[in-house]
């Protein structure tokens, strides 16, 4: 009896013995394996943690860096970065002395997906701008511009410097009457049309005639190819991803982080750097004047609107056209030379108009009254013109961005903020379409018992 009950002890322990061991080893592999997914998920946590520093802190932009300051932006430095601080809680830990039982090795690591700045045409670097700036509640007299796009569009598709000069040329087509003079000889009797001097100023620099101060400009010129707008766009494909356009705030956030003329902004390499998401010239110089030629543009057509629905400055070129011996001659000169008076009367109040905006002023989008006078183009002078209520200078560069196509004003935004990233930390291959906001990783790693385990991870800041 006793043999059969130590019999049975025996073969009783060695199957709770068994039971006991298989318990332990699945308690060891379910450890091995939360351990393992702790630690991707810890990885992945410390990976966004290295955003830039300074584009936060210039922008408040939050994003992985592809480029760690340094070497050539890739995702092979983020793969590894990743795979460093999976292996730090994993290979590192469960190696040393004391440390709980079970092993993790062979750690393989592959970001599958990411998003960067430049996802969908730098639709996420613009998510981004826009949450910064509700978040801190920020909005300037920018913002004015929305409320008169309809009018600013009626002038931005006219085109008074190519009517004007339409209408020179249709005089210069009209054969000139003769007279005969004292001699008895026939002789051409010239038009003498008192617009002709002012025509003549059309060639002249905007920048000069409108005496803006851009002494201060940077005289620096930058290389295009260098940046995102130029040099082609990586990494724009994303993944079930919405972003907030926020067209509103995005002026304000553009208006609040970079310079403009009068307001320029150092340490970087363009100063006037709202000027250059007009123009996207490769020089300060350059995109002041292509703002200045816009504006001049449109206080020409609206000068112009106004000089052709006044009656009586009609009547006063009508005049000074009917004094011109020519004209008395030639019927047919009478209604172009009127009109280029019109035209002179326009553009004398528009570089009037300018000297006005450039020098800290506000003249109205559309004027419900003016200044000309066809005297002044007699005179041959030109005027100054009165200060009024109005848009400032930044109002109508406001409403230059909200012309520009959405795509160009993203791309033109991020060569701003790569020159001032690249300037501030000499990192030369800091680029937009490398810093990362999100992205999805599969890990995989092996236990010392052959088991494999594996998992898909996707982190990001939004």
């Amino acid at each position: 009896m006793k043999g059969y009950l130590t019999v049975f002890l025996a073969m009783s322990l060695s199957i709770l013995t068994g039971f006991i061991l298989l318990l332990t080893g699945s308690a060891v592999k379910n450890a091995e394996k939360v351990r393992f997914e702790s630690a991707v998920d810890t990885g992945m946590n410390a990976v966004l943690s290295e955003f830039h520093i300074g584009l936060l802190e210039r922008y408040g932009l939050i994003y992985v860096d592809a480029s760690y300051l340094g070497s050539k932006p890739s995702i092979a430095n983020v793969e590894a970065r990743l795979k460093y601080y999976v292996e730090e809680n994993t290979v590192q830990i469960l190696g040393k002395k004391n440390a709980p039982w079970g092993s993790l090795n062979h750690i393989q690591t592959e970001i599958s997906s990411f998003d960067t700045a430049a996802a969908q045409m730098g639709a996420s670097m613009r998510n981004q701008a826009v949450n910064y700036i509700r978040d801190k509640g920020i909005a300037g007299r920018e913002k004015e511009a929305f409320d008169f796009m309809e009018e600013i569009q009626i002038l931005n598709e006219m085109d008074p410097v190519g009517d004007w000069s339409r209408i020179m040329e249709q005089l210069c087509g009209i054969e000139l009457p003769v007279i005969q003079n004292e001699k008895g000889l026939w002789e051409e009797v010239p038009l003498s049309n008192p617009a002709d001097w002012a025509y003549g100023m059309l060639g002249s620099d905007i920048l000069y005639l409108s005496q803006a101060d851009f002494q201060s400009v940077n005289p620096a010129h930058i290389f295009l190819e260098d940046y995102i707008s130029h040099r082609g766009i990586n990494n724009k494909e994303t993944k079930d991803r919405k972003f907030e356009c926020g067209n509103e705030d995005f002026l304000s956030y553009l208006f609040e982080q970079m310079g403009c003329l009068g307001n320029v902004r150092n340490a970087s390499l363009l100063d006037c750097q709202l000027e250059y998401i007009v123009g996207g010239k490769d020089s300060d110089l350059e995109n002041v004047r292509e703002v200045a030629k816009k504006l001049f543009n449109w206080r020409f057509a609206d000068n112009f609107l106004c000089a052709a629905g006044d009656g009586d400055l009609k009547a006063q070129a009508s005049a000074a056209a009917e004094d011109l011996l020519a004209v008395q001659l030639k019927e047919e000169f009478k209604d172009p030379v009127v009109q280029s008076i019109l035209y002179a009367c326009a553009f004398m109040e528009s570089i009037g108009d300018l000297r006005v905006i450039y020098s800290g002023g506000m003249v109205p989008v559309r004027k419900s009254n003016h200044q000309m006078s066809v005297f002044h183009v007699l005179g041959g002078n030109l005027y100054s013109v009165g200060s009024e209520g109005g848009f400032t200078y930044d109002q109508y560069l406001a409403c230059m961005i909200l012309l520009e196509n959405e795509v160009n004003v993203n791309l033109r935004a991020m060569d701003i903020m790569e020159m001032d990233i690249r300037f501030q930390d000499g990192n030369k291959y800091f680029a937009m379409d490398w810093c990362i906001e999100r992205y999805e990783a599969n890990m995989s790693a092996k236990d010392g018992s052959g088991n494999i385990y594996s998992l898909t991870r996707k982190y990001g800041y939004f």
